[in-house]
């Protein structure tokens, strides 16, 4: 019986270890933040929709319109130059713009008081805007990149986003809001913008 070198087995492990190294990058085994999209989640228990990346990521600028989003709201896909401004807004933010929020690591908070069922009255639109603000705002207070703001162009009433991730529902539920903002906040990071 002829026995193999030391050497030559070590050299075939390593071939073999750096084959699956490879194997899992290419994959998506390399994590959340590169430019291949974001990395799928596993532990979200709510019903979520992950959408292919719409490319390429490029900016143009700030009031330009772009309508070949394969989500509404959008997940992902090329963007206002500028993100708005993180915490609670009233004003409608542009699509356009709030993926470039995403795009800096945060998640978005879309309400619609037309959507769902049935249009909200005034007053129940009041409390939905109140409601998602009590976790929106202690959330960007404690220093997560967060935007809440209306947006009329969509079916349901509360829509969360993260890149390539949507969640969209018609009730209220703080839980529900709170956990896509813990799970995703940070889950795509391309620009490093999470440290």
């Amino acid at each position: 019986m002829q026995r193999i070198p030391v050497r030559s087995t070590r050299a075939v492990l390593a071939l073999a270890i750096l084959t699956v190294i490879a194997v899992a990058v290419a994959c998506g085994g390399g994590g959340g933040d590169s430019d291949d999209g974001a990395a799928p989640i596993g532990s979200y228990p709510y019903p979520v929709q992950r959408f292919d990346e719409v490319t390429p990521r490029s900016h143009f600028p700030v009031g330009q319109t772009f309508d070949g989003y394969n989500s509404n709201p959008p997940t992902s896909g090329p963007h206002a130059a500028a993100p708005a401004p993180f915490g609670v807004s009233d004003l409608a933010i542009a699509k356009e713009q709030a993926v470039h929020n995403m795009e800096h690591a945060g998640v978005v908070v879309w309400y619609n008081c037309n959507g769902g069922p049935a249009p909200l009255t005034s007053d129940e639109c009041t409390q939905l805007r109140n409601d998602l603000a009590s976790v929106v705002q202690p959330a960007f207070a404690g220093g997560k990149s967060v935007l809440m703001t209306p947006y009329p162009g969509m079916d349901n009433r509360i829509a969360l986003t993260g890149w390539q991730y949507l969640d969209a529902f018609d009730e209220f539920d703080a839980a529900r809001v709170q956990t896509f903002i813990d799970t995703f906040v940070c889950h795509y990071d391309p620009e490093h913008f999470c440290g």
